[in-house]
C-alpha cells in the first residue's frame, strides 16, 4: 500500500475524520466556490450599505441567533479597519474573511496553479485538521455566547 505525503504513523486520515479535508473539496468545484463567495460578498455588501440581507432561517425559525449571526456586520467592520467592533460582533470574522479571500483566489487561478493550491490546502487539512477545528470552535463559541452571555448576545445580534 503506498504511503501518502500526509500520512504518519500517529495520524491516519482514514481513521480520524477530523483530518479529512473540508475546504479543499469545496474548492475543487469552481461553481460551488463561486456560489459561496458570491453569496457571501453580496450579503456583506448589503450589510455594508446598511441594506437588509436575506433573513437567517435559524433566527427566524427558532428565535435564536445561528452560529454565523453577526458575521456580515463583523466582516464589514473588519474591512473598515474597526477590529474592536468586528471582534465584538463575531470573533470568527477574520477566519471567514481569510477563507473568502482564499476561495476567491482559487476561483481566479488558472487550472494548473489552482490544482496545486487545492492540493496544498488538502495536505494542510489532512495534517492539521484546521478546518474542522475552526468549525468546532465556531460551534463552541456560539454555544458559549448563547448559554452564558445570552442577553448581551441577543442585544448585540438582534438589537
Amino acid at each position: 500500500m503506498p504511503q501518502h505525503a500526509f500520512s504518519s504513523p500517529l495520524i491516519s486520515p482514514s481513521k480520524n475524520s477530523l483530518f479529512n479535508p473540508i475546504l479543499a473539496p469545496l474548492l475543487e468545484s469552481r461553481p460551488t466556490s463561486l456560489a459561496i463567495v458570491g453569496a457571501a460578498f453580496l450579503h456583506t455588501g448589503l450589510a455594508t450599505l446598511g441594506l437588509p440581507g436575506w433573513p437567517c432561517p435559524i433566527r427566524h425559525g427558532l428565535g435564536i441567533p445561528c452560529p454565523g449571526c453577526g458575521l456580515s456586520r463583523a466582516i464589514t467592520a473588519l474591512l473598515q479597519g474597526d477590529w474592536e467592533t468586528s471582534l465584538a460582533l463575531h470573533a470568527f470574522a477574520p477566519f471567514f474573511l481569510l477563507t473568502l479571500v482564499i476561495m476567491t483566489g482559487v476561483i481566479l487561478l488558472p487550472s494548473p496553479q489552482r490544482a496545486w493550491l487545492i492540493d496544498q490546502i488538502k495536505t494542510v487539512e489532512h495534517r492539521t485538521g484546521i478546518t474542522a477545528i475552526l468549525l468546532l470552535g465556531l460551534v463552541f463559541y456560539w454555544l458559549t455566547r448563547l448559554l452564558f452571555f445570552r442577553e448581551a448576545f441577543f442585544n448585540l445580534i438582534m438589537g
